[in-house]
């Protein structure tokens, strides 16, 4: 690997200092950088390579938390891009690795020292009768939520386009088993091992006792529909927290696996149990 593509997050602090440091550690490595533009304007190097470089890099380098390795994995996961996350504070439950640890990283990346984690993706439809509208694939989630100030609404869930549910609830939420961590885990939902060929259905706050989350296979279609009520209502489905789209009673949204996966850059030694004892203290009494 002697070309890698940069994502930073911007808005982490000290990031500016961590940023000039690591380009300055990639480069005396001897790697090719492509940046977008706001990272190359922040380092003061107009003549960087341009964003849509970053599809052609051997590697994709998300500095900043998991966000940003999120972010990641939409540009890189189609064109079969391994991404290794940096972490700059925060969480962290995807980086791999801690700043101060990058040198020995990147080392080991040039030596192909290195196992690659592949997680599955899906992809979220938003359509209009026959129409499709919006397209978005996530590592995550994809969460359809009420708006705030519509009632409470009713919504229509089929799987594989036999009827499940309609149910009164704020939403409804498909996960990966990486995104099990994530906005579903906060919500109640179980945590699925990221191995396992699975997605998690999950309602959102529902005003009845009777539902409970439901593993499906990956190979399933989920239709979610909204359905209209005497008051106006609308709604928004979220991929990864970081693509919007409203949703209205005429749409419906599919949620499916995406034709890809995303693969995350891992070191010998690292495991996703051994992530859970370290980040969410599994098995500890509070």
């Amino acid at each position: 690997m002697k070309r890698v593509g940069l994502l930073v997050a911007l808005h982490k602090p000290g990031v500016s200092e961590s940023v000039r440091q690591l380009v300055a550690l990639l480069e005396s490595l001897g790697f090719e950088i492509a940046m977008p533009n706001e990272v190359a304007n922040l380092l003061e190097r107009p003549n960087a390579l341009p964003m849509e470089d970053l599809t052609k890099t051997d590697a994709l380098i998300a500095l900043g938390g998991d966000g940003c390795v999120l972010s990641a994995a939409r540009l890189a996961a189609p064109h079969n891009i391994p991404i290794l996350g940096v972490r700059i504070g925060g969480f962290g439950f995807l980086a791999e690795v801690e700043l101060e640890h990058v040198e020995d990283a990147f080392k080991k990346l040039l030596a192909g020292e290195f196992w690659l984690d592949e997680r599955t993706m899906l992809q979220a439809d938003l359509w209009n009768g026959e129409n499709l509208i919006w397209s978005a694939i996530g590592l995550n989630d994809a969460v359809i939520l009420k708006s705030p100030t519509s009632p409470l609404p009713l919504w229509e869930v089929f799987i594989n386009d036999e009827l499940l549910a309609r149910y009164p609830a704020d939403g409804v939420a498909i996960a990966t088993p990486t995104g099990s961590t994530a906005y579903t885990l906060s919500a109640g939902g179980p945590i699925l091992a990221p191995d396992v060929d699975a997605f998690l259905l999950m309602p959102m706050y529902a005003h009845t006792l009777t539902l409970r989350p439901l593993v499906l296979s990956s190979k399933a279609k989920v239709t979610v529909k909204l359905l209209p009520q005497r008051r106006p209502v609308e709604g928004e489905i979220s991929v990864d927290g970081q693509i919007n789209c409203q949703v209205l009673p005429t749409h419906h949204v599919v949620i499916f696996k995406a034709p890809f996966k995303a693969q995350i850059v891992r070191f010998y030694g690292s495991s996703f149990y051994e992530r859970l004892r370290q980040k969410l203290r599994w098995g500890e009494r509070q």
